[in-house]
């Protein structure tokens, strides 16, 4: 079970941290088995990742150690991966649906993660560096029964 989801000082004022915070713990359900899932996901992550919607100028620093999540304003720190994008393209990882095995099915959120990535609305640094770190990071965000 994860530790602690917080948000920072100064933080609250990011809707994007916010919003990330938020997703977070809506998406914490011990109860279940993809609950415990992902729980045990949380606990073996300790990477820096970082979110910018360029289009609101806001950028927000999620600190993974161990369980324990830290959702900051600003840039702190050199992340691992940065998810790099507009507002509403960044809000959107939130609703893509992932399989068990970690597969990325041809839906229509899929499909429109695809385009934006194609068409420059999303950028994701440290992909080819990091790919698994991306996966968990989409996985923790996903929605509940994926």
């Amino acid at each position: 079970m994860p530790r602690s989801i917080v948000i920072a000082p100064g933080a609250e004022e990011n809707p994007l941290a916010v919003w990330l915070r938020d997703a977070l713990r809506r998406r914490e359900t011990p109860d279940d088995l993809e609950g415990l899932r992902r729980a045990r996901s949380l606990e073996q992550l300790r990477a820096t990742v970082g979110f910018v919607a360029k289009d609101r100028r806001l950028t927000v620093t999620l600190r993974l150690d161990r369980g324990s999540v830290v959702v900051h304003d600003g840039s702190v720190g050199v992340p691992d991966i940065t998810f790099c994008g507009h507002f509403d393209a960044l809000t959107a990882l939130g609703s893509l649906p992932m399989t068990r095995l970690g597969e990325l099915p041809l839906s229509r959120a899929w499909l429109g993660v695809m385009s934006d990535l194609v068409g420059e609305d999303l950028t994701i640094y440290g992909l080819l560096a990091h790919p698994r770190l991306v996966l968990r990071i989409l996985r923790l965000l996903a929605p509940p029964g994926g």
